[in-house]
């Protein structure tokens, strides 16, 4: 299986690519299109959360590998389309389709992950395919850097995602469907106590990746090389979170991720010195890694027959709130912008840790 989970998680990290790559490029966009455009980022994690409880449903009931076949055709094609339409609402369709898409994939990929993967190693598959959305983040951060020219960034990301066709014919159809890993829960209470952990978690990561760069230009600092390292350092973080979540459980490692969550989102308020700040940006992506495992996690706990479903319904406002509306939100916050990102950082932490308590552990020690 492993040829099988590899895959996938290249398929997981040409999505992530795929969904921020327009980030980087939006001040040219609004430049032929106007400050419109900025709509395209919101319209994409709205798409997303309607597709990635849609593609699931398709998972539950018919084929989880047909759900991945569509899911790449909604946002590999879109993207490539990217380099030809010249209407403000095409691209609102295209990225629309490119959310709905790549978050289908999502969802898939975490049940996968759950069937695929041994017990023993499940958190720490999920927690790599979790991170990738930060070395899609970096890769799209050096793609724009390198491709200046809008036509060549988009036909060149698009016939690189087009890969994802070739990998989908390595992953074969999942028969491990198995048991859910809690015992008897409240499939009501998980539905609703993991939406509020995902939207802390959308609300905490989004704004964080999307405007860090923002933040450090303001304050006249090198924004690309600091926010690249954060981005790796968070992704080598998600992936040791894993690990410690499948050794002392998913609870206890979320509590100590918030832990420091909350430590730096304060010090991000209290400080106006660089150093500290750009530190603090660096830990506050290594805490949040309370999201790594989360997906798995969520597969863990409901039943096979709606692994899919469920998940995904767990992510619907997460994807909905924090991705469509959480950058809006902190930028329309009077503070500051290093100040309405703390705000908003610390009140999505302290989300987290009040949703977290009444989740059900799945790692028996």
């Amino acid at each position: 299986m492993l040829k099988a989970i590899i895959s996938l998680l290249l398929i997981f990290l040409l999505a992530a690519l795929s969904v921020f790559s327009i980030s980087f490029v939006l001040p040219s966009l609004s430049s032929i299109y106007g400050e419109g455009v900025y709509f395209t980022v919101p319209l994409s994690w709205i798409g997303g959360s309607i597709g990635g409880v849609a593609l699931s449903v398709l998972a539950d009931r018919w084929s989880r590998r047909l759900s991945l076949l569509v899911s790449i055709v909604l946002f590999a094609i879109p993207l490539l389309l990217n380099a030809f339409v010249k209407s403000l609402f095409l691209l609102y369709v295209l990225w629309f389709l490119i959310g709905f898409g790549v978050n289908g994939e999502n969802g898939i990929s975490y049940a996968y992950a759950a069937e695929l993967s041994s017990p023993r190693y499940r958190g720490f598959v999920g927690s790599i395919m979790q991170g990738l959305y930060f070395i899609g983040g970096l890769l799209g951060l050096i793609w724009a850097f390198l491709f200046r020219n809008l036509e060549i960034y988009f036909f060149s990301l698009g016939v690189v995602s087009l890969v994802s066709f070739i990998l989908w014919f390595l992953i074969p159809e999942s028969t491990r469907r198995g048991h859910s890993t809690s015992g008897k829960v409240s499939i009501f209470k998980v539905v609703i106590l993991g939406s509020i952990f995902a939207v802390g978690s959308f609300l905490f990561v989004v704004p964080l990746v999307s405007l860090s760069f923002t933040l450090l230009s303001s304050l006249r600092l090198d924004a690309f090389l600091i926010l690249s390292i954060a981005l790796v350092v968070g992704m080598i973080s998600f992936t040791f979170a894993g690990r410690i979540s499948d050794k002392i459980g998913r609870k206890r490692t979320t509590f100590l991720f918030i832990a420091i969550s909350v430590l730096f989102s304060l010090l991000m308020l209290l400080t106006a010195n660089s150093l500290l700040l750009s530190i603090s940006l660096v830990m506050l992506m290594i805490g949040s890694s309370f999201f790594a495992y989360f997906g798995v996690w969520m597969s863990e706990v409901f039943p096979p027959e709606m692994r899919a479903t469920g998940t995904n319904l767990v992510f619907f406002l997460g994807r909905l709130v924090g991705g469509g509306f959480g950058v809006s939100i902190v930028l329309l916050m009077p503070f500051g912008l290093k100040d309405d990102l703390g705000i908003a950082l610390l009140a999505s932490s302290l989300l987290v840790l009040g949703s977290v308590v009444g989740l059900p552990e799945t790692v028996k020690r």
